[in-house]
């Protein structure tokens, strides 16, 4: 990986976690607004936006993990970079898909606009820093 592309795999990997300490959306607790309850999936749906504040968290995770994998696994281990292409993708894909799992597990909705902006990090990544 060339110097610029560590830096900008830098910037990325503060500005998410930055962006994680600012995530404020609990699934495990039922809120009440005068009478209305408001059950945590109906509320992770209400406040699960496009331009949400956890989606940069997501971008910069689906950004960061294919070209430190790529790196770790190609330059590190001195392993065929084939593979290391597709470790470095199926790894991210599977981390955010199981996030989600996660996340539906814990009570909250599987995202699908959480994992379009994961795929959309990897897809970025993945052509800056893998091929």
């Amino acid at each position: 990986i060339g110097s610029m592309h560590k830096y900008l795999l830098f910037i990325f990997l503060i500005a998410g976690v930055l962006s994680a300490q600012n995530v404020a959306v609990e699934c495990d607790t039922v809120e009440q607004s005068d009478s209305l309850v408001i059950m945590p999936e109906m509320r992770k749906q209400m406040t699960d936006e496009w331009f949400g504040s956890d989606k940069l968290l997501h971008f910069s995770a689906g950004f960061a993990i294919p070209g430190l994998t790529y790196h770790f696994y190609v330059c590190r281990l001195d392993r065929d970079e084939t593979r290391g292409k597709v470790y470095a993708v199926s790894l991210t894909a599977l981390l955010a898909i199981s996030k989600e799992v996660y996340d539906k597990q814990r009570g909250c909705n599987f995202s699908w606009k959480d994992l379009a902006w994961s795929g959309l990090g990897l897809t970025l990544g993945y052509f800056l820093f893998v091929h």
